[in-house]
This record gives C-alpha cells, structure tokens and sequence, in this order.
C-alpha cells in the first residue's frame, strides 16, 4: 500500500506534459481519436515510460510533494500542464503552417467559400487544407515525427524535473516569434510555388480579356488554376514536405532551446 502511495501521486503528475502536448496536437484530439477516453488512454500509455526514472526518487519526490501546501501543489500541476502545452505548441506549428498555406491557396483560385470541417483542427477549414493536414499527419507519424516527440518528452523530464519549477527567462518571448516566423516561412514556402502559377494565370487571363471583353474570364480561370495548381503541388510535393520533415526531425533541439528559456 505504500508502495502505491509514492506510484499514484507520481503517475498522475507525470501525465500533465503529454496531456499538455495532446491537447493541442491536432491528431491527437478527443474527436479525432472518437473520444477523451481514447485521448486519456494515449496520455497513460506515453507517460508510463518516464515513470521507472520518476520512481527512482520516490523517496524525495514523496518528501517535496508533502511539504507543499495546496495552492502551491496547485501551482506546480499548472507548470507542468504548461510545459506540456508549450512544447505541443512547438509540435503543432507544422499543421498550422500547412492549414495557412491551404488556404491562402484556395483563397487565390477562388473555392474559398467551399470550407469544409476539419476533423483534425476542429474547425473550418479549405479542401486543400484538410487534404494537406491529413498528409502531413501521414508524414509525421510515418516519418519519425512522433518518435521525435516522445524523445523530446522524455529528455524534457530529465532537463526539467518534476516539482522543480521554473521561471520564464528574458528569451522566452524571442523563441515563441522565432516559432511564429518559422511558421509563416513555412506558410509561404510551401504555397509560394502554387501562388506564382496562379498570378501569371490571372495575368494572362486578364490580357486576353482586354480582346475577348465578353468571355468570363472568372469561370475560365477557376478551373485553370486549380489544375495548374495541383499540378505544381505534385510536382514540388518532395520538396515541400521536406522543410517539414526537417522540423520533425529537429524537434528535440526545439524542445532542449525552449526548456533552456524556462530555467
């Protein structure tokens, strides 16, 4: 019975970062996995590794966790659920990117309107950013992506202890604008290729209309640039996904930066 004292307290704890990361993962969502049981479930199965290093110092651990008052122990359950959430963000700035780049996309080749619901970000999105959400989900669970997480997640537990605390430093705020301009060069790299075929497409459309006044030029080019675009996407799709790629591999080194900003 003692021995369950020291495991519960410990496990539940333990749980807050991969519940912090899943909550903003898109794939990981309670409706995308068809409920929070399956979520919680998840959540259990990722902390149960770091587990055997968190008991190792049960003793002190039991000993930290006695001496705090409540709204202390409160405080340190909320860092650790913000730590997790801090590092999902790392995560989820790829499926941002993508969904942004969607729909500048689809804005551009006029079948904006045509939003669907994004099962993954659960909300409404482009057509092209469902499709390409759901590729780079592929990616990033058959590419190492989320081993990357997991490795990230469970360094983060010997970099930054439980109950350790911490405070944000001075370079807090320049990491989290350096992920959002990572974000946006994401963003832009990816639809930039598409985008330039489409404006030349509306130069050109726009040429011909000047001559042929009474053609429709908005229903001719819709197609055209839809074909055009999804064809250059195909073609550049091995270049495209590789920046992304490259962010899942990398993201233990954004995981150690962002914890080196909250010591």
């Amino acid at each position: 019975m003692d021995g369950w004292q020291h495991i519960v307290p410990t496990l539940a704890l333990t749980m807050l970062r991969p519940l912090g990361m899943l909550v903003l993962m898109p794939m990981f969502s309670a409706r995308a996995l068809g409920g929070g049981l399956i979520r919680n479930a998840l959540v259990l199965v990722m902390a149960l590794p770091a587990l055997p290093m968190q008991l190792a110092q049960a003793a002190p651990f039991a000993a930290q966790l006695s001496e705090l008052s409540l709204p202390a122990l409160a405080l340190r359950v909320m860092q650790e659920f913000a730590i997790g959430l801090v590092m999902g963000f790392c995560a989820t700035i790829p499926f941002w990117a993508i969904d942004m780049a969607s729909t500048v996309i689809d804005t551009v080749r006029g079948t904006s309107m045509a939003s669907v619901l994004n099962p993954m970000l659960e909300e409404q999105s482009s057509v092209f950013g469902v499709l390409f959400t759901q590729v780079l989900a592929v990616l990033f669970l058959v590419g190492g992506g989320f081993n990357a997480m997991l490795t990230a997640l469970y360094a983060s537990y010997q970099s930054m202890p439980l109950l350790g605390g911490w405070h944000l430093s001075a370079s807090f705020p320049g990491f989290i604008a350096h992920q959002w301009q990572l974000m946006m060069e994401l963003c832009i790299g990816f639809a930039l290729p598409a985008l330039v075929v489409m404006v030349l497409i509306d130069a050109a459309l726009g040429l011909v209309n000047r001559s042929a006044q009474q053609l429709n030029v908005f229903f001719v080019a819709m197609p055209i640039k839809s074909a055009l675009a999804l064809f250059v996407l195909a073609i550049g799709m091995s270049y495209a996904v590789g920046a992304f790629q490259q962010r899942f591999d990398a993201f233990g080194g954004v995981v150690a930066n962002l914890l080196g900003t909250m010591r």
